[in-house]
């Protein structure tokens, strides 16, 4: 009964966690036959100002952790409540731990980790888990965005201008998208070619 009751604490934390991501995200994360169909958690992802998470949520992981220390979904739902409470560094060990023990690297599990390890300014590593992200789902807008923006931050505006201009070709009408493409245009050197995507994101303000 313990054990049971720790499976639906844990359910009702990954239900209810929440994530920056700029655009809503509901993924299911796959979890093994042998465990209750009805515990088998939802992890859904959706946007939030603040972060979300609780003490008690985390509590009740590790502790199903500890029950069934080889079950990797626990080490990932882990991974997305520190993640959730701004834990970055954290977030990638848990992510990785869920991997050494056999989840899943699907484009999602790139997507996730990637952002952590660039929010922990792991950036070679968070490059190297979005491009694989894209070689899976090239078209993530989250993914392309998330790139874009670190790049730019980091000075690479060549590269930042790639996935930018990638991102547009998905969201054309995308002012936001359009300004940051003039801003890298313009910090590249491309200053005629910058002003106008910048004009033309701030048309109709």
């Amino acid at each position: 009964m313990l054990y049971i009751r720790i499976l639906c604490m844990l359910l009702l934390a990954v239900l209810t966690v929440h994530t920056a991501y700029s655009r809503t995200r509901y993924r299911m994360i796959p979890c093994k036959t042998e465990l209750p169909t009805l515990l088998c958690p939802a992890i859904m992802y959706y946007h939030s100002e603040t972060p979300g998470g609780d003490s008690s949520y985390l509590h009740a992981i590790k502790a199903a952790i500890e029950k069934e220390p080889k079950e990797p979904l626990f080490y990932y739902a882990l991974g997305v409540i520190y993640f959730n409470n701004r834990q970055y560094a954290e977030a990638v060990s848990a992510f990785e731990e869920a991997v050494a023990k056999g989840y899943e690297r699907d484009a999602d599990f790139y997507l996730h980790i990637g952002t952590a390890c660039l929010q922990s300014k792991q950036f070679v590593k968070g490059y190297h888990h979005l491009y694989h992200c894209l070689n899976l789902r090239p078209n993530d807008t989250a993914a392309l965005q998330t790139l874009a923006q670190s790049l730019y931050q980091n000075g690479d505006y060549k590269q930042s201008i790639t996935y930018w201009e990638q991102l547009l070709r998905i969201q054309p009408e995308n002012a936001f998208v359009m300004f940051m493409l003039g801003k890298s245009y313009i910090e590249y050197g491309e200053t005629k070619k910058g002003q106008l995507w910048c004009d033309k994101a701030t048309a109709g303000l």
